[in-house]
């Protein structure tokens, strides 16, 4: 059975940031991978003076790069970068992607985190991004009365199994990395736009030894795992390293 992984992450970038090591192995496994990509970056830019339409353009190119370098399928929502809501809209928009890729995980940002790494504020995009994406997955993705338009359309209602918290403080569940760490580096080079080469190496470098140090691996990323659905045999599950059961 092939496993669908959906990420649905605020900016280009996020998912290869946040869990592109584990996504290489995942898709090494045979698992299927599709992003969803809420805003389309339009504010990844340290110059003022640069387009609009240029930076989108600039960081899709990007972000397709590094899809096509993971062999996933890219999902794009089209909402205004930095201005990101929790609203029904937004819901709505997800519980129909959800439906209709149909996927075993779900992975998203955590959104209860303000601060990260004792360092920065977490963007509201990501807090947004991450309590929609929840609010989608309980209960509205699998009751077909909740935005009956789309089960009318033919999304049918479904109900993935986990959903993967990631950026959290919280984590239940670690993933090895060391061994694909410069894949992960690769899919990052792509988003050139966003992280200088030399710089983006020390810092995932320090991020991936820091998730890993409680486990006693390398390199780590780690998650924070819910159980939505039904346990189902599968053979990813032997690459997962936690220090309890994943919360019912």
């Amino acid at each position: 059975m092939e496993t669908r992984i959906l990420t649905v992450f605020a900016h280009p970038d996020d998912a290869e940031a946040l869990a592109g090591g584990t996504l290489v192995t995942m898709v090494s496994k045979g698992a299927k991978v599709y992003l969803c990509i809420v805003t389309d970056g339009d504010k990844g830019t340290h110059d003022d003076s640069d387009p609009k339409e240029r930076v989108i353009a600039r960081r899709r190119e990007e972000q397709t790069r590094a899809a096509a370098m993971l062999g996933a399928e890219v999902i794009w929502l089209g909402y205004e970068d930095g201005m990101v809501q929790p609203t029904l809209e937004l819901r709505k928009d997800l519980v129909r992607v959800i439906r209709q890729v149909r996927p075993h995980i779900v992975l998203t940002h955590d959104p209860t985190v303000w601060f990260r790494h004792g360092a920065y504020i977490n963007h509201p995009d990501h807090r947004a991004v991450g309590q929609a994406a929840v609010e989608a997955l309980y209960p509205a993705v699998k009751k077909a009365g909740i935005f009956p338009e789309l089960a009318a359309a033919g999304f049918a209602p479904h109900v993935p199994e986990e959903l993967w918290l990631a950026g959290t403080d919280e984590p239940n569940r670690f993933f090895d990395i060391a061994p694909v760490f410069e894949q992960k580096m690769a899919l990052l080079a792509c988003h050139a736009s966003q992280f200088p080469l030399e710089k983006a190496q020390v810092v995932f470098c320090r991020l991936a030894e820091e998730a890993g140090r409680p486990q006693g691996l390398e390199a780590a990323e780690s998650f924070r795992v819910i159980r939505l659905g039904p346990r189902t045999v599968d053979l990813l599950a032997a690459q997962f390293s936690s220090p309890g059961e994943p919360e019912e």
